[in-house]
Formats: C-alpha cells, sequence, structure tokens
C-alpha cells in the first residue's frame, strides 16, 4: 500500500517536554528549521524509510534532503520524495 503524504520538506525531529515532535520544513540553517509549514505533535512512533538520511543528535535530529511525510494515528512516517511528487509546487524548487 501507498501512503499518499500529507507533507513535503526537510523532517525536524525534536523532542519536547518529554514528547517527540516532526516538524516539516522548507530548509535547514544553522542546524535549525526554517520556514516551518507543519508539525506532527507528540507522535508515539516515527516510520524513517532506510532511503532517507537523517543527520544530528537524538534530541534533534533532520533529513538531508527533502521527504514526504504522512502522519496518522500518532504515528509519522518519513520517505524518499518519488518523483513526480511536485516539489516545485511544494515551493522546495523553482
Amino acid at each position: 500500500m501507498s501512503i499518499t503524504p500529507t507533507n513535503h520538506g526537510y523532517a525536524y525531529i525534536f523532542e519536547n517536554e518529554g514528547s517527540v515532535n516532526v516538524a516539516v520544513c522548507a530548509r535547514i540553517e544553522d542546524e535549525k528549521p526554517v520556514d516551518v509549514i507543519a508539525i506532527h505533535f507528540r507522535t508515539k512512533q516515527i516510520k524513517v524509510d532506510t532511503a532517507v538520511q537523517l543527520t544530528g543528535e537524538k534530541g534533534a535530529r533532520y533529513s538531508t534532503a527533502p521527504v514526504a511525510v504522512y502522519g496518522e494515528d500518532h504515528v509519522v512516517h518519513l520517505r524518499k520524495v518519488a518523483v513526480g511528487e511536485g516539489l516545485t509546487a511544494a515551493g522546495l524548487r523553482s
């Protein structure tokens, strides 16, 4: 089954008051999210596709390239952006 992404962008995974959150943003600068377009709060689980590379430390990790993001029932899925998913439409390419 293919999961339809709700957002495209860089994923920034951070812990806040004991919960794990995922921000979706246009870019990462100085290891911080910039132009956040969505946040998935208090996720119970993050499923990261093997093709997605994360960098950073446990308290603040982020994707090294834009990803497709989908959240459902406190589970956030991160996967590589498929060809034709429209990074231009998402404002990530001109």
